[in-house]
């Protein structure tokens, strides 16, 4: 049986990080936002990164290997997916998102095996904190951390952001409040779509900052406003019809989330509705992969966080209170959970 096994599957696992590094590299020196609407010999590639001709030749096969350059006629240009999130000049850019996952993540990798085996966060065996990174607003290194993570987040919420609009009928509501919302790109896209609604950005104040920034840029002032909210020291404000949470409840343990969910029941107005998005197992927790690997980047990056199925999202809705819980698709792994006041 064994030699009729291909071991193609290990080796491609195994090999995986070359083409992550790769992409890293990439967005580090900024390739894709230098080279963008050109046609580019491998000589040309090469002057453009200020790089010798061997690296320079290797570099542009790698990146035409996994897709993120075309080759036609010798000369290299973007390929379609490189145009539209790689380069700066694209407003769906994900780079921010990538420097942060070559910065940090990458890095606290190296220490899964630590974490496995002593069921904290890589900080923990730095000397940190277990959940560091949102407890290091009152420092300004910390502050800088938290604005970087939020721009981060910024280019791989646009997708989803745009099919919440699609995905849940916001006409009967009247306001929304985005708790934990990050630069916020649910609020945004929720009020562009939406006449008829308002929305809150509810979050620490470093990441209100952030998100202040980007309501000015989308011309939403007016209808999309910040609040600073520490929601496990504070209580969620009222008065709002609909309240929203992406990742977030991946970062903590089922006890902590039903906490989080009675407050927010607690807060909605009658006839409220609360939106989950996460990326979510299947119900007997064998994938997909991009939830699995998510749930074991929380093993490295949080203090008792994992992804969950929608059952179990479900049940910790039940417990808060909710009713009549719905799930639905959003944009790539990302699905909604919905449950009713």
């Amino acid at each position: 049986m064994s030699g009729q096994v291909s071991p193609d599957p290990v080796f491609q696992m195994l090999t995986g990080f070359f083409a992550s590094k790769t992409l890293m590299a990439a967005v580090e020196m900024d390739v894709f936002t230098k080279i963008d609407g050109r046609q580019v010999t491998a000589q040309e590639f090469g002057q453009v990164l200020k790089l010798e001709s061997r690296p320079a030749q290797v570099f542009a096969s790698a990146l035409a290997s996994v897709g993120l350059l075309e080759a036609k006629n010798g000369r290299f240009s973007n390929s379609p997916v490189a145009a539209a999130f790689l380069s700066k000049k694209s407003p769906a850019y994900m780079g921010d998102f990538v420097r942060m996952a070559d910065e940090r993540l990458y890095k606290g990798w190296d220490s899964l095996s630590w974490s496995l085996a002593n069921n904290k966060p890589v900080e923990v065996k730095k000397g940190g904190d277990a959940e560091s990174l949102f407890n290091d607003a009152k420092n300004e290194q910390g502050i800088e951390a938290i604005q970087k993570f939020t721009h981060a987040m910024h280019g791989i919420s646009i997708g989803p952001a745009m099919a919440l609009a699609k995905a849940f009928d916001f006409t009967k509501y009247k306001s929304m409040i985005d708790i934990g919302g990050g630069s916020g790109a649910y609020s945004l896209q929720v009020a562009k779509e939406y006449p008829n609604m308002t929305a809150t950005v509810a979050a620490l104040a470093p990441v209100c900052k952030v998100a202040e920034g980007y309501i000015a840029k989308y011309g939403l002032s007016g209808r999309v406003k910040t609040t600073q909210l520490d929601f496990w020291k504070q209580d969620i404000p009222k008065g709002h019809d609909v309240a929203f949470l992406s990742h977030i409840i991946h970062d903590y343990d089922e006890e902590k989330d039903v906490t989080l969910l009675k407050k927010i029941y607690a807060s909605l107005n009658p006839g409220g509705a609360v939106i989950i998005s996460e990326w979510m197992l299947n119900d007997d927790k064998t994938g997909p992969v991009p939830s699995a690997m998510m749930g074991m980047n929380m093993i490295i990056e949080t203090n008792g966080g994992r992804n969950y199925s929608f059952a179990e999202i479900s049940e910790m809705l039940k417990k808060a209170g909710f009713k009549n819980i719905e799930k639905r698709t959003l944009a790539g792994p990302a699905q909604i959970a919905i449950g009713y006041k």
